[in-house]
Formats: structure tokens, C-alpha cells, sequence
């Protein structure tokens, strides 16, 4: 089910739940509030706390999150561009769940 999605409702702070992605869709939970299983892949987090703007963070060797701040442009149709490269389409935005698909 396709949700409209503007950029001011994209906000938190959210952890890739990838245990539950399905095929192309990537799952997202919320960050400081979701219980997720123990694990040996690191979580990508996505922070849309500034509109505008979303900062990723990949672990790094020592598993601390790694920080990268980029530009967050609407493109329509629920698709968004995060700095120069990466698109997004977001399929669903709730309070518990985030979804999207690489685009």
C-alpha cells in the first residue's frame, strides 16, 4: 500500500531491521525504542532530524557508527534523493515502522 509521504513526516532517528526486509524492501525501526535482536552485522541508521538534511551512519571497523551528513531532496512520487547519488522511494511511514526501496 502506497502512503504519500512529504519530507516533514521523514523525522528520528531509524536502525535497518534487515532480518526483516523483503526482496528490495529495506525495513527500518525506530532507533532508540525498538528492541533489536542481537546481532553480528552492524546497523545503517538513518537520522532525518533536521528537515532538509538526513545523516547515515555505517558501522565502522570497531562497530561504532560512523557519521555522514547529506542533503535531503523531495522528488516527488515518494522518492527522495539523499546527497548526490542515493534515491530512495519510501512505501510506508509510520510512528513504529519506516520502509523503502532503493529507487
Amino acid at each position: 500500500m502506497m502512503r504519500s509521504v512529504q519530507t516533514t513526516t521523514l523525522s528520528g532517528t531509524w536502525a535497518h531491521s534487515y532480518e526483516e526486509d523483503e526482496g528490495e524492501v529495506q525495513v527500518y525501526r525506530p532507533y532508540d525504542t525498538y528492541p533489536f535482536p542481537p546481532s553480528r552485522q552492524g546497523r545503517e541508521t538513518l537520522d532525518f532530524r533536521d528537515p532538509g538534511q538526513v545523516v547515515s551512519g555505517m558501522p565502522g571497523a570497531d562497530d561504532r557508527q560512523v557519521p555522514s551528513a547529506a542533503s535531503l531532496t523531495p522528488l516527488g512520487m515518494n522518492r527522495f534523493r539523499l546527497g548526490d547519488a542515493r534515491v530512495i522511494e519510501v512505501l510506508e511511514s509510520r510512528p513504529d515502522v519506516l520502509k523503502l526501496r532503493p529507487a
